[in-house]
């Protein structure tokens, strides 16, 4: 972490003392328009049907089961829970992007109340599908970023990666 004044940055000091360009040099935000992988409804419904299964499945079938294009390479799960650099890591995008469209946490301990799952072509966004607390269809535990070959067990309705 670093803090700038005037153009001079001094180690240590937290970035919400920088101005937004100089946090963000760069910024990626997130929306459910446009769809052109495929149907995010379609998706979450699919997603949905393969957690009530009872056996583990990829998550490109997923996608496939859903009807979507496999034009995509990763896709992560944003939300106000990571921290931009976490989000950055896993996606693979430069350091300092900042990540903007995602709802705000009330409080440290509150649940954050959604985000996205950001499907990524070339560390580009092609498309994001937004998911709610208490309705989030897939757990991505520790593993942060998930491709075509990402192996997904059912649990209680949900999709995980543990």
């Amino acid at each position: 972490m670093s803090a700038c004044w005037r153009f001079h940055c001094w180690p240590g000091v937290p970035r919400k003392h920088q101005s937004y360009a100089e946090r963000c040099p760069s910024e990626i935000r997130l929306s459910q328009e446009p769809q052109p992988l495929g149907s995010s409804k379609a998706l979450t419904e699919a997603i949905r049907t393969a957690g009530g299964g009872q056996q583990a499945i990829s998550f490109g079938e997923v996608t496939r089961v859903a009807g979507w294009s496999d034009d995509w390479d990763a896709v992560i799960d944003a939300s106000a829970a990571h921290e931009d650099d976490l989000m950055n890591k896993w996606a693979e995008t430069p350091p300092g992007t900042c990540w903007a469209g995602l709802p705000p946490r009330s409080g440290a301990s509150d649940p954050v109340p959604s985000g996205y799952y950001v499907f990524l072509k070339d560390r580009k966004v092609v498309q994001s599908v937004k998911w709610d607390t208490g309705h989030k269809p897939m757990e991505f535990g520790s593993a942060g970023r998930l491709t075509h070959e990402s192996m997904l067990n059912p649990k209680g309705g949900q999709l995980r990666t543990y």
